[in-house]
């Protein structure tokens, strides 16, 4: 048997575990974290795909991802990046270092933060005090305007989002102070992507199907 046989061998027989006896049900963190990546994967930004899901007692009072607002064309529609078009133009026309006016022309980003859209579903005192899981650590505009402003009392994270230990502090550095001035929990979700995997095999072969669940004693 060669190498490739033995992997589609060996992918099969993880499948048949999945399937069977082995699967473990994800875990409330993994459940809500798990959707926060399918909310993501809505995204129409050229940068990043980021989605979330505020939750309050174990239910989704909101979801949204990244992208431009209602009304406005997104990046995926223009077909390019909004700001670093209007950045390269700059550059075209007054010079200077590239990299410094793209840094300069975030502000002209089309997209809506998946935080932002997701606490528009439900209003300021249904947010307070839930929990908001997100695919990635959130910008420091959104740390202030949308999680501690609500009076969140927590995040769930994903992945980590822009560090530079160059810098004195960056923009994860910022978002952090903010959040623990705040007194707002934050803990990491370890969702790895074999555990993604296995969770999207059981929805795409299990769910939904007949079990094969047998009566005891024969009946």
């Amino acid at each position: 048997m060669n190498f490739s046989s033995k992997n589609i061998r060996r992918k099969e027989m993880k499948r048949k575990d999945i399937l069977t006896e082995r699967w473990t049900k994800p875990n409330w963190d993994e459940y809500f974290m798990f959707m926060a990546i399918t909310c993501a994967t809505r995204h129409s930004c050229f940068k990043r795909g980021v989605g979330a899901i505020l939750v309050k007692d174990k239910r989704i009072i909101g979801s949204g991802y990244n992208g431009a607002a209602s009304g406005i064309p997104s990046c995926h529609e223009l077909g390019y990046c909004y700001y670093e078009n209007l950045a390269h133009k700059e550059h075209k026309t007054n010079g200077g270092d590239l990299a410094a006016v793209k840094e300069n022309f975030k502000i002209y980003c089309q997209a809506v933060h998946a935080e932002a859209n997701t606490l528009t579903q439900c209003s300021r005192d249904k947010a307070k005090g839930g929990i908001l899981y997100i695919t990635n650590y959130p910008c420091p505009r959104c740390t202030q305007d949308i999680i501690i402003t609500n009076k969140l009392s927590g995040i769930r994270v994903w992945k980590d989002y822009l560090q530079n230990s160059t810098l004195t502090i960056d923009e994860r550095r910022a978002s952090e102070n903010k959040l623990l001035e705040a007194g707002i929990s934050v803990q990491f979700i370890n969702l790895i992507p074999e555990r993604i995997s296995q969770i999207a095999v059981y929805m795409a072969e299990s769910v939904g199907a007949r079990t094969n669940y047998k009566f005891r004693g024969g009946e």
